[in-house]
């Protein structure tokens, strides 16, 4: 499975965290997610929803480097 951009901008357009809102903005971002989400589907077995794994994104968001930063 192959998780696209859509597919993220879809949950982070439900969501009403405010970083949600500035990544809605960010490509590069959005690809980040889709593709850590695939690594952690294949890597860990363990079931996640894409919404659950955006959430712990924005949850630690500080802990990924500036790019995820709020401003």
């Amino acid at each position: 499975m192959i998780t696209s951009i859509q597919e993220v901008n879809e949950v982070l357009s439900g969501l009403q965290h405010p970083l949600a809102q500035k990544w809605l903005c960010h490509d590069l971002i959005k690809k980040t997610i889709a593709v850590s989400y695939d690594y952690w589907l294949e890597d860990t077995n363990f079931p996640m929803t894409l919404d659950e794994f955006v959430l712990q994104y924005l949850d630690h968001a500080e802990y990924l480097g500036e790019m995820f930063a709020d401003d």
